[in-house]
């Protein structure tokens, strides 16, 4: 997932600290409504601890009815890179079935594309989920091009 909508508002907040707007405020709920309409209850998340990212999934979580324990706050997630994200998942448990990580485009979109081993030809908009699946034995071995696109769902396509 990326985050919803962050406020520009005060150009003296330093990135990091940059709050949802009030459509990331509206946005990341219902997008924790969707999850929750699927059925789709992450055992794991891995988040960026920048404010909009951590907002974005308390929401989520909110709406899902899960404990705040589920989610690991990855500062490797605020801009490093694609295999910040994959290490991430990487480092799931046995016991999740279901990973979710919440972070930052461009690299969000990279992180797709790499995982599914090619180009989705789709802007990852803020608050977009994309669902992948993989075949792997373990998250451990979730790799490069290891994965199948499901769907990717941003909220203006949800009635």
């Amino acid at each position: 997932m990326r985050h919803a909508k962050s406020s520009w508002d005060n150009p003296g907040l330093r990135d990091f600290d940059r709050p949802l707007n009030k459509r990331g405020e509206r946005d990341a709920p219902r997008m924790g409504k969707y999850l929750k309409g699927l059925d789709i209850y992450p055992d794991q998340i891995f988040a960026s601890p920048a404010a909009r990212a951590k907002a974005t999934i308390l929401h989520v979580i909110n709406e899902l009815n899960l404990p705040e324990e589920r989610i690991t706050w990855d500062e490797g997630l605020y801009f490093t890179g694609p295999d910040a994200y994959i290490g991430a998942i990487r480092r799931s448990g046995s016991k999740s079935k279901i990973v979710m990580t919440v972070g930052h485009n461009p690299i969000t979109e990279e992180v797709i594309e790499r995982l599914i081993g090619k180009n989705i030809n789709k802007h990852i908009a803020t608050a977009t989920i994309a669902c992948l699946q993989t075949e792997a034995d373990s998250w451990s071995e979730v790799d490069y091009g290891s994965c199948s696109l499901q769907w990717i769902t941003k909220p203006k396509e949800i009635t």
